[in-house]
């Protein structure tokens, strides 16, 4: 007998939980067809905090969606990402190929080549590859000719133009994108979590209302009771998740967060303007050159 009491006070209080949110699932069906009555009405302020949130959390989601570029190298290049793989895929056919492998031994040498690969990966962005390019020409034209001249500058210069950018991705990772994306998940987490909270609640209460009305004479008493506490939760759930939006709204974090990526970027495009401005009338100079020798070359 004492062990049926002990069940029944532990079922208790759970089917009243079930109940509840039973109700709250009634209410919200209720109102998605239109048969609901006296929906408790959110304060206009709310209203409009919910809608400014809404834009700032879609703002820093789109952002976020695009500035996840800066992390992957190759996104200015995606041609070099294709180069390296098949570099890749030959250097490994070659080492399995030259040697009868077991097949431990051959796991072994795909997983040395692919660290000796990793290791050995040139820079991945176009400034890069352009790079790399023209040293290649210079040394195959000669440094002797005004054209192998002209490639070997070029080519110093879109070096250190690579090395900026990738220098600027990672500020841009580090300052824009990771605490963007804490802020999406935490501080803008938080509200969203807390809106769910009041919809709940006010649901909770619109469910303790309509029960109310319906309730028999002996369950009055206890039903108003009911509903002045479903009240007092709505009340206290609309207050956290008003302190929370405003506390969105106001953190000067992603004014922060953009100015830190303009920085980044003006850095960048500064170093590189000052680069080829470097560079520039040095191959014009070598051009203009070139241009009348060979002119002068036709004349005679």
């Amino acid at each position: 007998m004492d062990q049926f009491k002990a069940f029944s006070s532990q079922l208790n209080p759970l089917a009243a939980k079930l109940g509840k949110q039973l109700g709250q699932v009634k209410q919200f069906a209720q109102e998605k067809m239109g048969t609901a009555e006296d929906i408790t009405e959110l304060p206009q302020e709310y209203k409009d905090l919910e809608k400014r949130v809404d834009a700032l959390r879609n703002t820093h989601t789109h952002l976020l969606r695009i500035t996840r570029t800066y992390s992957t190298s190759t996104y200015d290049y995606p041609a070099q990402l294709q180069e390296t793989l098949g570099e890749f895929g030959r250097t490994v056919t070659d080492k399995i190929q030259s040697v009868a492998l077991s097949p431990a031994e051959k796991a072994a040498a795909e997983a040395a080549a692919l660290e000796e690969r990793k290791e050995a990966a040139p820079p991945k962005t176009l400034a890069h590859a352009l790079s790399r390019a023209s040293y290649q020409g210079a040394e195959a034209i000669g440094l002797e000719e005004p054209f192998g001249i002209a490639l070997s500058k070029y080519a110093a210069v879109q070096e250190k133009i690579g090395d900026r950018r990738l220098a600027m991705d990672h500020e841009i990772t580090t300052k824009f994108v990771q605490p963007f994306g804490t802020t999406l998940n935490t501080q803008i987490g938080f509200a969203m979590k807390a809106r769910k909270n009041v919809q709940n609640a006010r649901l909770a209460l619109d469910s303790a209302k309509a029960a109310y009305r319906t309730t028999r004479p002996e369950r009055s008493e206890a039903s108003r009771v009911e509903v002045e506490q479903a009240e007092d939760l709505f009340v206290a759930a609309l207050e956290e998740a008003t302190t929370l939006m405003k506390s969105v709204l106001e953190t000067p974090e992603p004014l922060r967060n953009l100015a830190d990526m303009v920085a980044a970027q003006l850095a960048f495009f500064k170093e590189a303007q000052e680069l080829l401005a470097e560079v520039s009338p040095e191959i014009d100079e070598l051009h203009v050159t070139q241009e009348a020798l060979f002119r002068n070359s036709r004349a005679d």
